[in-house]
């Protein structure tokens, strides 16, 4: 976790010196952060975090860095939110990121990974 502040200090200002360049990742370690350091009482302000980290990739067309940011939404709302339903979602759209991207590996990985939670879903 030092060396992920360490990054984020270093792209925050890269982002203060007017690189735009750099804010989807930001956003994205800002989410990566909270959900490793917030409490349980704090899941909200995650939420927001990784859903300001979507946006903010998928505006920019970074589709493979929002296909990102949405496996690890889906990857915290299974480990710390057991939020199974919106879980799913984020990950079969970071799965439909990663098809338009031609990133087929990282898609059978997560197929192979999320067999039972994707089982029935609209994106085999």
């Amino acid at each position: 976790i030092d060396q992920a502040k360490c990054i984020h200090d270093e792209l925050t200002d890269s982002l203060k010196k007017k690189n735009p360049n750099v804010i989807h990742y930001v956003s994205l370690l800002n989410a990566e952060l909270a959900s490793l350091t917030q409490p349980k009482n704090q899941e909200q302000n995650v939420r927001k975090l990784y859903n300001n980290a979507i946006t903010i990739s998928a505006r920019g067309w970074y589709v493979h860095d929002a296909a990102l940011a949405q496996e690890r939404f889906a990857e915290y709302l299974f480990r710390s939110a057991g939020d199974l339903q919106e879980a799913k979602y984020h990950l079969e759209r970071a799965i439909q990121r990663y098809t338009n991207w031609g990133a087929m590996g990282i898609v059978e990985h997560l197929h192979i990974k999320y067999q039972d939670i994707l089982a029935g879903s609209s994106t085999h």
